[in-house]
């Protein structure tokens, strides 16, 4: 990074000093204050700063036409205990692009717009992508209360008005981008395991989210006889590696968690009487996902064990995001040139390239994660791919907009 954007990055980074890792969550005061240190940094390099009401950041280095602006950005907030790179990469990334393509050649024929959308990662409130759907007039959130009972309104209303209340910004929702270019990290340990230093990403894979509940009956543990018991946890378990082994005879790039088990009553000395877990999947083919869907069901239908019963209810059903081809082939001829080898590749995380894909060609640059590590204190990109991803943007930028 350029030494003004690098000790940005470090003032930003800061603020979460006496925390484990990095904690920007939505409408919290270390969230305003890093969007408020963006602002400062974008006002004093004269570019032309709006910021709306869900508190995304947009900042423009106005061009000669009257067009639709290029953009390029990604998201300030962060998950709790978050690395450094996640989101404020793509925003940092971009903001230095811009004024390079300034420095070195003066004004764009099309306005370049560098974004830091306001919330991406649904850390605090139940909720995801909420600045970029609101940019793309796609949703407004309302009406959502966090862990300590916050509520989302109040929160934003407070927040975002000490944003729109500094000096040099206009409160202003912008018209939509011709384009829209994210900078990320892989999160993921692709790149970093083949040596590469550049990802193009060509899909945002699909994902569907299940929440399974197994019953029987809860018991105590030491007067039911084993061949008398109608164990929840047990059954489950004998479910979980099922699905297990079909997910993984399914198709090879199809992934299966099960991140959540609720356990009841939960107790040394108790039988367990249910058990709710959930499961996520994703996959770039729809198809797939459906077909694994099918069979989970089948499988859940047939936990018929004396005494036992099992239900499943399906509450994420995100399709696939195929990105802008064109945009992809025009940023591999650039890598090419540039001398790197680029990778294509799918995005198995969930970005806000997927949100700004459904209204305007959209494309992903990812950078190597070391060891594939994310949404962790450890998370790490070396300087020199940071750079080189950086040098690829802005030539896509230049591409696009001179």
């Amino acid at each position: 990074m350029q030494p003004a954007i690098a000790d940005l990055f470090q003032r930003i980074i800061h603020l979460s000093d006496g925390t484990t890792g990095q904690n920007r969550l939505v409408y919290t005061p270390r969230w305003v204050a890093a969007q408020k240190a963006l602002i400062a940094f974008a006002v004093a390099q004269d570019l032309s700063v709006s910021v709306d009401d869900y508190g995304t950041v947009y900042m423009d280095l106005p061009g000669r036409a009257t067009a639709p602006a290029i953009a390029t950005g990604s998201h300030m907030d962060t998950v709790v205990h978050g690395g450094q790179f996640d989101g404020l990469y793509g925003v940092l990334g971009g903001l230095q692009a811009l004024l390079t393509l300034r420095d070195r050649h003066g004004q764009p024929h099309q306005t370049l717009r560098a974004i830091s959308f306001s919330e991406e990662e649904g850390s605090r409130f139940p909720t995801t992508f909420s600045g970029s759907k609101h940019y793309a007039r796609l949703a407004d959130i309302t009406g959502l209360t966090d862990d300590s009972g916050a509520s989302f309104d109040t929160a934003r209303i407070t927040a975002v008005t000490q944003l729109q209340q500094l000096p040099g910004v206009t409160r202003q929702l912008p018209a939509l981008p011709k384009s829209f270019t994210e900078l990320h990290i892989e999160q993921g340990p692709r790149l970093i395991t083949t040596g590469r230093t550049i990802g193009l990403v060509s899909a945002i894979v699909g994902q569907r989210r299940f929440t399974i509940t197994v019953t029987g009956t809860a018991n105590h543990a030491g007067t039911t006889p084993m061949n008398q018991r109608h164990d929840a946890l047990q059954a489950a378990i004998t479910l979980m590696s099922q699905l297990r082994v079909t997910a993984a005879t399914a198709e090879s790039q199809l992934t299966f968690t099960v991140g959540q088990l609720t356990v009841s009553p939960n107790t040394s000395n108790v039988i367990p009487g249910k058990v709710v877990f959930t499961v996520d999947c994703r996959h770039a083919d729809d198809t797939v996902l459906g077909a694994f869907e099918t069979a989970m069901r089948h499988l859940v239908n047939q936990t018929s064990a004396p005494g036992i019963t099992a239900s499943i209810i399906r509450w994420v059903h995100d399709k696939p995001a195929p990105l802008a081809a064109p945009l992809l082939a025009a940023n591999r001829m650039l890598a090419t040139q540039l001398g790197f080898d680029p990778v294509v590749m799918d995005s198995g995380a969930g970005h806000d390239s997927e949100i700004m894909s459904r209204v305007t060609p959209t494309t992903m640059i990812f950078v190597p994660s070391v060891n594939g590590i994310s949404h962790a204190p450890n998370e790490y990109t070396a300087p020199e791919d940071l750079a080189a991803c950086i040098k690829l943007l802005t030539a896509s930028l230049f591409q696009q907009a001179y």
